[in-house]
């Protein structure tokens, strides 16, 4: 029996409760359903650090599933240690994932893990700081390295896109509204590349392949904060128009 745990979604403003389950299957999906996570392979607490009195630590990882329940990208937010980063990455892509519902449909989803090591416990895996106790919330800051995504107020500078592509007008797109608006939330990693871009809202498919084809070309220059190279979250409005 693989043991599963459905994660937090955010999409389109809904953020739903991350809830344990057992033998989860695409079609136990109902209208309204987060991100699912199937363990197909447990994570191993790696006892060398045991020897180093090392007997607990965490990892912060965003991963990005598309609506067909493919693991598209990962990005390691933040570690205590490298070989507890290590075993998460060599383990996560070997999950399955049950893609999030949104009104009965599946949908592209960014959630941000926390996996909890402790040497006598099978790892823990949480869904943002959010479903931490208060306890968990103190272990985790107490061992914390650079483990969170800043908003743009929170960086040295203002993020400046050195490379921007605007999205097509909507008289080349083919689309059904003449005009019309998407937002767009994505992450600006520490290279300064645009990941996992999610679409909050949009009045057409047309503008939403659009803006998503042109933010993937995007760069900037690289986030930091008190001089440290760090992983930024932004939210950008695109309106299109009739051309004049």
């Amino acid at each position: 029996m693989h043991s599963t745990l459905r994660c937090l979604l955010m999409f389109a403003g809904l953020l739903a409760p991350a809830l344990a389950v057992d033998n989860a299957s695409p079609e136990d999906a109902n209208p309204d359903e987060p991100l699912t996570l199937v363990r197909t392979r447990e994570m191993s607490y790696p006892h060398v650090l045991v020897s180093q009195n090392i007997f607990r630590g965490e990892v912060n990882v965003a991963i990005w599933v598309d609506e067909n329940g493919r693991l598209l990208d990962w990005l390691l937010i933040g570690y205590t240690h490298s070989l507890f980063a290590k075993e998460v990455l060599d383990v996560l892509p070997k999950w399955k994932f049950i893609p999030a519902h949104l009104q009965g449909r599946p949908v592209p989803t960014r959630a941000e893990l926390r996996f909890m090591f402790k040497s006598s416990e099978m790892v823990r895996v949480l869904a943002t700081e959010r479903n931490l106790s208060d306890q968990e919330r103190g272990e985790a800051i107490e061992h914390r390295v650079a483990p969170r995504i800043y908003r743009p107020d929170e960086l040295d500078k203002p993020l400046d896109a050195v490379v921007e592509i605007m999205p097509s007008s909507p008289d080349r797109l083919g689309a059904v509204a003449r005009e019309g608006s998407v937002v767009v939330e994505y992450l600006v990693d520490a290279d300064g590349k645009v990941r996992m871009p999610i679409i909050d809202s949009s009045d057409d498919d047309a503008f939403t392949n659009s803006v998503l084809l042109a933010i993937t070309e995007w760069r900037y220059a690289v986030p930091t904060h008190v001089g440290r190279p760090v992983i930024a979250r932004v939210k950008q409005k695109f309106t299109f128009a009739p051309p004049s």
